[in-house]
């Protein structure tokens, strides 16, 4: 009887020592409560993610853009301004007058007075310039002296390389324009509009060539 209480009382004594060991109080193990309870998330420390975030921007919507088809008799663009309309009626279709250059001026800009006018003359006749007249008709040019009138760009600028060898400095090229039978049609709408209403156009409009649209109007 007296083994059977030894041994009892040492298998009591060897799971308290265990206890007390697994608990941290030694010192030696790592997975104590103490140590338990300091690795836990800290609750009051949690953020729900996304929350106080600024939302986020909403793209910007495309921009008008504007196609224009020109080289078109009045007619034709008249057809094809109601074709893109019925296409869709949400695109701006406008048609405009295709001003072409009709003559080139060579010519010294208005000058103040008619005094002014004929030293520039007096200056041109020393200089060995023939051609030319005072503009003395009442208008925007009233003053303006004569250099000559051009039908193609080119020659302009020969004639004016020419007055500039002979040391005349302050004569201009001004193309004069005048309004065409053809006509430009013009169309204003967002990219993917446009597109799908200038897509597959009939054969009548295969004359029409692409050009620069004007300033967008108010």
């Amino acid at each position: 009887m007296q083994v059977l209480r030894t041994l009892f009382f040492l298998l009591v004594l060897g799971n308290l020592l265990l206890f007390v060991w697994g608990q941290g109080y030694f010192g030696t193990a790592g997975g104590g409560e103490a140590e338990r309870l300091s690795a836990q998330i800290e609750p009051e420390k949690l953020r729900i993610a996304g929350k106080g975030a600024p939302p986020a921007t909403a793209a910007a919507p495309p921009l008008d853009e504007c196609r224009a088809l020109a080289g078109l008799e009045r007619e034709a663009a008249g057809k094809l301004a109601d074709l893109l309309t019925g296409r869709d009626a949400q695109l701006k279709v406008d048609q405009r007058s295709h001003e072409e250059p009709k003559s080139w001026w060579v010519h010294i800009p208005p000058l103040p007075n008619g005094a002014q006018a004929d030293r520039k003359a007096a200056e041109l006749s020393k200089l060995g310039v023939k051609d030319f007249y005072v503009v003395r008709e009442s208008g925007p040019n009233q003053y303006a002296v004569s250099l000559g009138l051009f039908k193609s760009e080119e020659a302009a600028k020969d004639s004016l390389a020419v007055l500039q060898k002979k040391g005349v400095k302050s004569a201009r090229i001004l193309a004069r324009e005048t309004a065409g039978d053809k006509m430009i049609v013009e169309v204003r709408g967002k990219p993917d509009r446009l597109s799908k209403a200038l897509a597959e156009l009939p054969a009548e409009f295969s004359a029409a060539q692409k050009a620069e649209c004007a300033a967008a109007r108010p």
